[in-house]
């Protein structure tokens, strides 16, 4: 019974650090500012953390220092990863809003093969999804790609403006609420 609890605790360990990553990339997203910052921050938060490394033995149900200091690094990053993110981004500050306009350098797509299957083992070639990505040019020099809708692909031209409407989030991060 024990064995099976710990199995259950690993996995549901795995698939949270795995949600938050990919929350975290989400917001990351809409976000302004260099990859390296929140980064850098949830690595300090798990530096922060490490004397509780060796907590995670209920989970690895081994003594061994480096499997439990990779589980802390890794368990712990990924969630202050994404509780930083989040937290910048749903914590916005209302009254922080400004419009600015941003000039669209590069439009382009990027093209992903999508595959259906149709037996045990076996795959097809199911057609081709497309991804639409404008990058953009802000007053202060920052140049970052943007996941855009195919309206707002075909709508914008290159060299042209768009008007973008940013909120200082809750950590000072700046973040794109409307526009896209």
């Amino acid at each position: 019974m024990k064995n099976t609890f710990i199995k259950i605790l690993r996995i549901l360990m795995l698939l949270v650090s795995l949600f938050s990553g990919a929350i975290g990339y989400v917001i990351y997203e809409n976000t302004l500012s260099e990859w390296w910052i929140p980064v850098g921050v949830a690595l300090m938060i798990a530096a922060a953390t490490f004397p509780f490394y060796k907590k995670w033995s209920w989970l690895t149900t081994d003594d061994s220092k480096i499997l439990n200091f990779l589980c802390h690094l890794i368990c712990v990053g990924t969630m202050s990863y994404a509780l930083f993110l989040a937290g910048n981004y749903w914590l916005v500050d209302p009254a922080s809003t400004q419009e600015e306009e941003v000039v669209v350098q590069k439009k382009y797509v990027e093209k992903h093969k999508k595959t259906r299957r149709v037996g045990r083992r076996r795959y097809v070639a199911d057609g081709v999804r497309k991804e639409y990505y404008m990058e953009v040019t802000f007053a202060n020099g920052m140049v970052k790609a943007l996941h855009v809708s195919l309206s707002t692909y075909n709508k914008t031209r290159q060299g042209a403006t768009k008007t973008l409407t940013l909120q200082k989030g809750f950590f000072g991060l700046p973040v794109i609420t409307k526009g896209l």
